[in-house]
């Protein structure tokens, strides 16, 4: 795995950077290898639609699922090539073969993003630069706020449906101690994964609470519903309490 450090300070949406990471650089897909890339919902759903491949087959020929250790929920990784430990996506020559639907980890770096509260309970974005001793990235003399690389990788978009997904997240972690069933635990990957299945499900009536209305939506926003649903229907104290 690669090495890395945070840098000490704290930095906003106006802070500067210095950073320029393109075809030619002498690191070119140095970052493409050795890595635990896991997916969000977001990600996942942009990836497979671009390759236009179903969930089971996505997950046959680049990822595992399975249970975060943390999280206590199903997760989606992609598994690097045995061989070169490079990513599958990754073409040596090229770069990135997805480049459009890059995932959010890969869109962000060399950045790290935290949400916390201020003193006055507000919730605040705060950001670290992360430093690998193979990036050259850093020493590129082109400046600009953290606001307008954000808005440059396209992480807007990526940012709201992964602050829904964090929700989730941290409504499990309320309940960390009551295990959640395999029946949960497969529509919980029905809601947030496999929007295919999802609409299905809908459509015959399977899921309690969800209006066949929903089927006009597209995929992203019936994300959003699937989301929303395991955050407030499913993670409650009266649905986990058996």
């Amino acid at each position: 795995m690669q090495e890395y450090v945070f840098d000490p300070k704290d930095y906003t949406l106006e802070d500067k950077i210095k950073f320029h990471c393109y075809k030619g650089i002498v690191c070119f897909n140095r970052c493409c290898y050795d890595v635990k890339l896991i997916l969000t919902p977001y990600d996942f759903l942009c990836l497979r639609k671009f390759l236009d491949m179903s969930v089971e087959d996505f997950v046959e020929k680049y990822g595992e699922v399975y249970i975060g250790e943390i999280t206590q929920l199903p997760v989606i990784s992609i598994n690097m090539d045995p061989y070169s430990m490079a990513c599958p996506f990754l073409n040596e020559k090229e770069g990135c073969t997805v480049y459009p639907v890059r995932p959010s980890s890969c869109r962000l770096y060399p950045l790290a993003r935290y949400l916390k509260k201020n003193e006055k309970g507000e919730t605040v974005e705060i950001y670290k630069i992360i430093r690998e001793t193979h990036c050259k990235g850093h020493y590129e003399n082109r400046e600009l706020t953290i606001k307008e690389y954000l808005e440059e990788q396209g992480l807007i978009p990526y940012f709201y449906y992964n602050d829904l997904w964090a929700q989730v997240v941290e409504k499990r972690q309320k309940f960390a101690d009551t295990p959640l069933t395999e029946d949960m635990l497969e529509l919980i990957f029905t809601l947030v994964y496999d929007i295919p299945g999802l609409r299905k499900a809908i459509e015959n009536g399977e899921i309690e609470g969800l209006s066949k209305d929903l089927l006009s939506l597209p995929d992203e926003k019936l994300l959003e519903q699937g989301m929303l649903y395991v955050k407030d229907k499913l993670l409650t104290e009266e649905n986990l309490n058996w």
